[in-house]
């Protein structure tokens, strides 16, 4: 049964430090929002009982420790299956805000099997944030944004200016050109400083980079970019479809999860969320990046 409305941060936890970091991140951001925290462990077929209670305990004791040192109501289950089913599943049952989840990064065969926390967000129809460690302050006073040129992303930047108003944030709007043709150029310059005129009249603070690199990364360049100018959260599209490559390079957005040290806010398009007021729901496709039938 879903809840009334999307107050839930879904935390899936294997009791390990890097789901203890996804655990900090997720009660930072409830305290803000005023949400609720659901942690969630998915078990095997072959887990027996015994097994199965000394989990809830551990679920228990995190859950105690971490309400009475924070006053975040947590709550906590567990369920049997594939992590790519069931984050997806929990989530959609619990009409969660957001998963955060934490990440290893790449690992062994995950180099040739693919990235298991890129299936996992590919496989869920709500946002997902991955961390890899503990954050350094609360809130997110530098957001990159990596945009495409495929068209005018100002008619929908009202909902990145509401959170950016939130946090006093500073939005960080980041496009990478391949070719040096100075008429291409010019253009794209003239996309982004509509974009940035508009944003600074809504008194939200705004930068606009387009880097031109021949040969050029779009993933290592996000991340440079981001590691400059010390950025506490990296906002990207990545969509499950062949339209993929409309928002960036088709490896782009999961090699950005497993480089990047700081968090990145994923958004697979799903409608159920076009029209959702919602403070985070509305600033997950701020720039209107998502392909939309």
């Amino acid at each position: 049964m879903k809840t009334a409305e999307r107050n839930i941060i879904l935390v899936p936890t294997d009791f390990t430090p890097v789901a203890d970091c996804a655990l900090d991140h997720a009660i930072e951001i409830a305290k803000l929002f005023n949400h609720t925290i659901n942690l969630l462990h998915i078990i095997g077929k072959k887990t027996n009982e015994q097994q199965r209670e000394r989990i809830l305990g551990k679920l228990k004791k995190i859950s105690e420790t971490n309400h009475a040192r924070t006053g975040i109501k947590i709550d906590y289950q567990i369920e049997e299956g594939s992590i790519f089913e069931e984050i997806s599943s929990t989530a959609s049952n619990l009409n969660a805000e957001f998963v955060v989840m934490g990440i290893h990064g790449k690992q062994g065969v995950q180099h040739i099997i693919g990235s298991y926390a890129y299936k996992v967000i590919c496989s869920s129809m709500v946002p997902v944030m991955v961390v890899k460690r503990k954050h350094h302050h609360v809130g997110f006073n530098n957001i990159v944004i990596p945009v495409g040129f495929n068209a005018d992303p100002t008619p929908k930047i009202n909902n990145a200016i509401k959170f950016a108003k939130y946090f006093d944030s500073v939005i960080h709007v980041i496009g990478v050109l391949k070719t040096k043709s100075s008429v291409y150029k010019i253009k794209k310059e003239s996309m982004l400083k509509n974009l940035v005129d508009y944003v600074e009249k809504a008194g939200v603070k705004i930068k606009a980079e387009i880097i031109v690199r021949s040969g050029a990364d779009f993933d290592d360049e996000v991340l440079r970019y981001a590691r400059e100018i010390d950025a506490d959260l990296i906002m990207i599209v990545a969509e499950r479809s062949g339209r993929f490559n409309l928002v960036m390079g088709r490896n782009d957005a999961e090699q950005i999860i497993d480089k990047a040290d700081i968090p990145v806010l994923t958004v697979i398009p799903n409608s159920e969320y076009d029209d959702d007021e919602s403070l985070l729901s509305s600033f997950f496709d701020p720039l209107g990046l998502i392909d939309k039938p």
